[in-house]
């Protein structure tokens, strides 16, 4: 039996689909350089990565200022990125919100983007913190983002339940001690690290239970988030809905 009190969720192929946006963008600038990146580079050093970690394997071999360079072209462009939401993935969501199961959504993409996705997908209030790109020293596959995640729900990250769909992303919460549910069909998930691993974040199913919710992941594991208690709130000083400061997650493994 293993516990959590909260989920941290990451963006990028878990709630929205922007591979292709987010691949184009890469190959585009890699071209004004004369570079190539094959299937292997992108999986391994664009997906989930955070752009610094993209440009020092990608482009460490070229003098600073144009590292900068492109780093300045990804931040011009990385806001308006195209995307869809990822199947389920609002339900889920919103699921555990009402749930009132404290979330933290950890990103290597922009906070502009973030909270255009955020707002798109009708998910405002869903997460209690977020931590995005260029908050940290270092960006996935490290693990200084999940950890920061964790310390903005006051939580350890050994009490934290992170959803993830990359390898790189896979590796930095397990770095930074915590349990992982990886979704999608991505190659090395489990070799990551991954704790639990599903085909796709529908295969991820949320049914309310007294007091909660429980997710079954993939028919694998149950695991049953519990709601923490309201705050009292004085009379006449608004909805009753305050923060929730303290939420238990039990994992069975079936």
């Amino acid at each position: 039996m293993r516990e959590f009190a909260g989920v941290l969720w990451d963006l990028d192929g878990v709630l929205i689909d922007s591979s292709r946006a987010i691949v184009a963008l890469w190959r585009r600038i890699a071209a004004g350089y004369g570079r190539w990146p094959d299937p292997a580079a992108i999986r391994r050093d664009v997906l989930g990565c955070a752009p610094e970690h993209t440009v020092a394997a990608l482009f460490g071999d070229l003098p600073e200022d144009d590292r900068q360079d492109v780093l300045r072209q990804v931040r011009e462009a990385e806001p308006a990125l195209d995307f869809v939401a990822v199947p389920g993935a609002v339900a889920l969501v919103g699921a555990l919100r009402d749930a009132r199961v404290p979330m933290a959504l950890v990103t290597g993409a922009s906070d502009r983007r973030a909270r255009r996705v955020v707002r798109e997908l009708g998910l405002a209030g869903a997460f209690t913190a977020t931590v995005t790109w260029g908050e940290t020293p270092r960006g996935k596959p490290a693990p200084d983002c999940y950890r920061l995640g964790a310390e903005r729900l006051a939580l350890d990250p050994a009490d934290c339940l992170v959803v993830e769909d990359s390898p790189g992303g896979v590796r930095a919460a397990t770095a930074a001690g915590a349990a992982s549910v990886a979704v999608g069909e991505e190659a090395g998930l489990a070799a990551a690290g991954a704790t639990w691993t599903a085909p796709a974040v529908a295969a991820v199913r949320a049914a309310p239970v007294p007091g909660g919710v429980r997710l079954d992941v993939a028919g694998a594991a149950a695991v049953l988030l519990r709601a923490a208690p309201a705050v009292p709130v004085p009379p006449g000083s608004g909805s009753g809905r305050g923060p929730h400061p303290a939420s238990t997650t039990s994992v069975v493994s079936r």
